[in-house]
């Protein structure tokens, strides 16, 4: 073998090598890789029968071969990334859609009850709030805000938290002039929404007293004076009786 031969010889071992550690990295069968390895068999034949031209251009044409396996797999790896990277995000969407839709049906359920026992007028900050956050919540769920709609529909559950079938019952009392029927102390005693009970008169008498023109007398009541109306058992009590408002009857009490 002359000088030329043996340089060629070492050219093409070199190849043979470089491309061995080609398809060690390439774990995936492509046609690129299969035609690297057709090459690499050529180059082989050509090198056992001495025409070392013939098996350097072969090695060098399995070595382009092979690295384009290489890029094909680098490729299809990074689309395998970015499909699996768009499918957790896509799921992760639809979690997040699926969470809000549940808040915001939740949400809309308890508002329509709220409407349904009159809580406008009973409880108008609330219901006020809650139907303001409602519909954020709505517009937020449409433009695909989920986080957002999530977060307005629970402000809307947690405004109607404490709202009732009936408002609080009433801790003051405005007398009002009545036809036929003037207020007294004893029959506001009876009203549902103060005690349901006209014997109870002197709890509203001893409460209030200082205030009437003669504390001496507790029929001296006037239309616009305020009455305190205070607890029996602990029950709350809060504003100032309204018409316009639900209450629930007083449960009686024993004598």
């Amino acid at each position: 073998m002359n000088r030329i031969q043996s340089r060629l010889a070492l050219i093409v071992l070199a190849l043979v090598f470089v491309l061995a550690g080609l398809q060690a990295e390439s774990y995936t069968d492509n046609e690129f890789l299969r035609k690297s390895r057709e090459l690499q068999a050529l180059a082989a034949s050509a090198f056992d029968g001495g025409d070392y031209d013939a098996a350097t251009a072969y090695a060098k044409e399995a070595r382009d071969w092979a690295l384009r396996s290489d890029e094909y797999i680098a490729k299809s790896v990074a689309d395998a990334r970015s499909a699996a990277q768009a499918k957790a995000e896509a799921d992760r969407l639809a979690a997040a859609r699926s969470e809000a839709e549940e808040l915001l049906g939740r949400a809309a359920a308890r508002f329509a009850w709220a409407t349904g026992v009159n809580a406008k007028a009973t409880y108008p900050d609330a219901y006020g709030k809650a139907g303001r956050g409602l519909g954020e919540a709505r517009t937020a769920f449409d433009g695909s805000d989920y986080p957002l709609s999530k977060q307005r529909s629970e402000e809307v559950l947690a405004a109607l938290a404490g709202v009732g079938e009936f408002a609080p019952w009433p801790a003051v009392y405005k007398v009002r002039l009545i036809p036929k029927r003037s207020d007294c102390l004893w029959r506001i005693a009876e009203y549902p929404f103060v005690y349901n009970d006209p014997l109870k008169w002197p709890l509203l008498y001893e409460a209030n007293k200082k205030t009437f023109r003669d504390p001496g007398n507790p029929n001296l009541i006037f239309p616009g004076q305020l009455l305190t109306i205070p607890s029996v058992n602990g029950e709350q009590r809060e504003g100032t009786y309204d018409p316009t408002r639900s209450y629930a009857t007083f449960p009686k009490t024993k004598k």
